[in-house]
């Protein structure tokens, strides 16, 4: 298709849709501030008067975003209202406006963004990461085990090991007897030639986490994400500079203002980046930027989304060689997959295809079963 100015002056957004997501998972699945059976996700579909189709996804966490899915609908609707006729391709000026108007609501504003973004990318006729000017390079992500008896947590790593990870996350977080045996038999099970990573999820104090680092030094932890409180700042800096395990921020990180006060404070050596945080990948990209002029490598990371999200969050992970870690194995904890194309893994490794945008849309025949909500 021949594209003039005229024609990129005139693609409008015609619809918003919104629809309930809701993806059964495979088990419960328990982090220190809440717990999972299904992902209840929102997806939008973003038409626009040119018949270019833009997808996003969201994925509530209410503990760690303060979002439900009726939040996100309530706030897509209002979106819906406020943002028909607006040009798709005006990204900066679209996010700076629902920035504006809602300061919060990030998951929603994220699947937004992200249908945004697929928009965009095909308008170009680029794979997403190429629009934002990225290149392919290995990705390699972790598998995550949820809170769990500590006496199953070494047959889990084992099985996820089996699969090809080479790098676990645990989870932890209430229990500090119980967190130290599922390492203890975590580590046992898996040997020493897995990567072990670790995430609180907020779930301790400072002096908790000091006492329980400390007790992890021979499970040879590659870092903790989140040991204290979102607004205990000096206590993560305290656990960080105490403790022979480097801490990375997750939930203390949702903007471009929590990046640069932790990076003028000294607080930690790492972040945890995510879209459904950061409000999508246009601020995502921001965080990543200030985390560049700071020297802090950083993690793409995702809460419960399929691979419709997370593959835009593979596209995103491309961008910046300070974007070094991945968590992107959200969708392995669901029942069933309800998308065409997009991200996949293979013996933890991410792939991702050239398709243009983001390269992946809902299965056909589970998307017409889905709930519209008006």
């Amino acid at each position: 298709m021949n594209k003039d100015a005229a024609y990129f002056s005139r693609l409008k957004i015609s619809d918003i849709k919104i629809f309930r997501f809701d993806i059964p998972l495979r088990e419960v699945f328990q982090i220190a501030t809440m717990s999972l059976t299904d992902a209840n996700n929102v997806l939008i579909k973003i038409e626009t008067n040119e018949g270019i189709v833009g997808w996003g996804e969201g994925a509530p966490f209410h503990a760690l975003v303060g979002e439900t899915q009726d939040i996100t609908f309530a706030a897509a609707k209002e979106f819906k209202r406020l943002l028909i006729g607006k040009n798709p391709l005006a990204i900066d000026s679209i996010v700076h406006f629902m920035d504006t108007h809602l300061p919060h609501n990030t998951t929603l504003k994220s699947a937004i963004d992200i249908a945004l973004y697929d928009i965009a990318s095909k308008v170009a006729g680029l794979p997403l990461y190429a629009f934002l000017g990225g290149e392919k390079r290995k990705m390699e992500t972790g598998m995550t085990i949820g809170i769990c008896n500590p006496n199953e947590a070494g047959e889990k790593a084992l099985a996820i090991k089996n699969r090809g990870f080479r790098i676990i996350k645990v989870k932890l977080g209430l229990n500090s007897e119980d967190d130290y045996l599922r390492l203890k038999n975590i580590r046992e099970a898996v040997g020493k030639d897995v990567v072990l990573r670790i995430d609180a999820n907020q779930g301790w104090d400072r002096m908790t986490a000091k006492n329980n680092l400390d007790a992890y030094t021979d499970f040879d932890i590659e870092f903790c994400e989140q040991p204290c409180r979102v607004n205990d700042v000096s206590g993560m800096k305290f656990v960080n500079n105490n403790t022979n395990i480097p801490i990375m921020a997750d939930e203390s990180i949702f903007s471009v203002y929590n990046a640069l006060n932790l990076i003028n404070n000294d607080v930690v050596p790492y972040f945890n980046i995510k879209l459904s945080k950061s409000g999508g990948i246009h601020n995502a990209i921001k965080i990543a930027r200030i985390a560049e002029a700071g020297v802090i490598p950083s993690m793409v990371g995702c809460m419960s989304e399929t691979r419709l999200a997370l593959s835009a969050a593979v596209h995103f992970g491309l961008v910046s060689p300070i974007l070094k870690f991945y968590d992107l194995d959200s969708h392995l904890e669901h029942s069933i997959d309800p998308i065409e194309g997009g991200m996949y893994i293979k013996d933890g490794v991410i792939e991702i295809p050239d398709e243009p945008g983001i390269g992946a849309v809902p299965e056909k025949t589970f998307f017409n079963k889905l709930q519209e909500i008006k």
